[in-house]
């Protein structure tokens, strides 16, 4: 589908906001709407490296605050359904791992991956720019900064609509 994103591509420089094409959500994965993002101070440090090698590398799509509504979810998703309200954790619980699942969730074994930027389910983009580019999600692997993003299971709690 085709969305709207800012994009960070090079330090020093405005967010770009583009059209971007994202990919649907694959195992363990959800499609949400994003309703709310807030800018962080940390955002503002991605702009201007003081985050460098902490964070994806650029060009990347900011923001890891947010709220939004699932559109859709991919296969093997229990936690939230498609029109449920979700916020996004900056760091990803998956319940299942030796650090959750001893209530240190805050340790989960997925906040390793979400440096990278990619999907943690499977190290690869959602997100792409209008030439094809891979996108990665600046700080949590989330993307706020967008329309629309794909983000891990771990990653979305399920909030009351009202």
């Amino acid at each position: 589908m085709k969305t709207k994103a800012a994009i960070l591509r090079e330090l020093h420089t405005p967010w770009s906001v583009e059209e971007i094409e994202l990919d649907p959500p694959k195992a363990g994965e959800v499609l949400v709407k994003m309703i709310a993002s807030g800018m962080c101070h940390s955002d503002e440090h991605l702009v201007t490296g003081d985050l460098a090698g902490a964070t994806a590398p650029l060009p990347t799509i900011g923001g890891h605050e947010g709220a939004g509504i699932v559109l859709e979810v991919g296969p093997g998703v229990f936690s939230v359904a498609p029109g449920d309200h979700v916020v996004f954790g900056f760091v990803p619980a998956c319940g299942k791992c030796p650090s959750c699942a001893s209530g240190h969730s805050n340790l989960c074994d997925l906040g390793n991956i979400t440096a990278t930027g990619m999907q943690l389910s499977d190290g690869t983009s959602r997100h792409h720019d209008k030439d094809g580019n891979d996108l990665t999600l600046a700080i949590g692997a989330l993307g706020t900064f967008a329309h629309h993003t794909v983000v891990h299971e771990a990653s979305c709690i399920k909030i009351d609509k009202d």
